[in-house]
């Protein structure tokens, strides 16, 4: 495998286990009302706890990878002088306080559960952010630059909420099913849903903005791998907003005339989200590789 790849497939990793730990630890510090919240806490540890391991690795990873496209290869992703090279330019500015945060986050899963997904939830709010200094968002200076970042920054919160928060969304359909915490579930989902409608909208706006930011005009040149796989982008994006208000508008209504039905309905949708939001993360990381032109 070329470190071209792995890059592509760490950057991906990185992307999913930062914006897993932003999506679940709001889900239970802030979404789940105070009755049910110690219990969704049990359930989703174990994803809290492997998306903020994964996000500690890959930060690693990304940086000895880097090394080794800076350096001759294979053999200088581990060499400590390169490592250091590479946090000296503007990507490792960044950097040093990106793996420190990561840091942080990995040690905060010993700290009891509220604690742990309230300082989950600040930490990888700060790790999103973070990631709109780097890339094709730090293209520009100036006026333009600060605005570019800003609105790449709410992109990736936004996207992080809606992607994040789609497999902790899973664990919390189960206690539908079960009539003391019916209510409770009941609230947690009416809770999501208001925030979620923000959150796509700023998707679809802050995307819309970051395409015109980059590349001066929509993209339409075909003939252009980045702009082709920018569409590729966009026309996921637009199904996952499809299957959202199918899931909204449709399917939620139905829980009080066939609850048994809509609830294996809103598994399936957000089963269907998820993998196409894991699609639109694996483009991200493959097309900003790729020249803006």
């Amino acid at each position: 495998m070329s470190l071209a790849t792995l890059f592509v497939l760490c950057r991906f990793a990185h992307f999913a286990a930062v914006m897993l730990m932003f999506g679940t630890s709001l889900f239970t510090a802030l979404l789940s009302p105070q009755r049910l919240s110690p219990y969704l806490s049990r359930d989703v540890r174990p994803l809290l706890v492997s998306g903020t391991w994964l996000a500690g690795l890959s930060a690693v990873a990304l940086l000895a990878i880097q090394a080794g496209q800076m350096g001759d290869g294979w053999a200088d992703t581990w060499q400590p002088d390169i490592w250091w090279a590479v946090l000296g330019t503007t990507f490792g500015e960044v950097w040093r306080w990106h793996l420190g945060m990561s840091l942080l986050a990995v040690l905060s899963l010993w700290l009891p559960d509220q604690r742990r997904a309230q300082l989950l939830a600040l930490l990888s709010t700060l790790l999103l952010v973070s990631m709109a200094f780097i890339g094709h968002a730090a293209m520009h200076g100036g006026a333009l630059g600060a605005l570019h970042r800003f609105n790449h920054a709410l992109h990736l919160l936004a996207a992080g909420y809606w992607f994040g928060s789609l497999l902790p969304l899973l664990i919390c359909l189960r206690y539908l099913a079960q009539p003391q915490w019916r209510s409770d579930a009941v609230s947690t989902l009416i809770r999501f849903s208001r925030w979620g409608h923000l959150a796509v909208a700023l998707v679809i706006l802050t995307g819309v903005i970051n395409s015109l930011i980059i590349l001066g005009n929509w993209p339409l040149d075909v003939a252009s791998p980045y702009q082709r796989l920018l569409l590729f982008k966009t026309a996921l994006v637009a199904l996952m907003v499809m299957v959202a208000l199918a899931n909204r508008y449709a399917i939620v209504p139905a829980m009080s005339s066939v609850p048994r039905l809509a609830q294996r309905g809103l598994v399936l949708a957000c089963w269907i989200e998820v993998v196409l939001g894991a699609c639109v993360l694996l483009l991200v990381s493959l097309f900003a590789t790729y020249a803006p032109v």
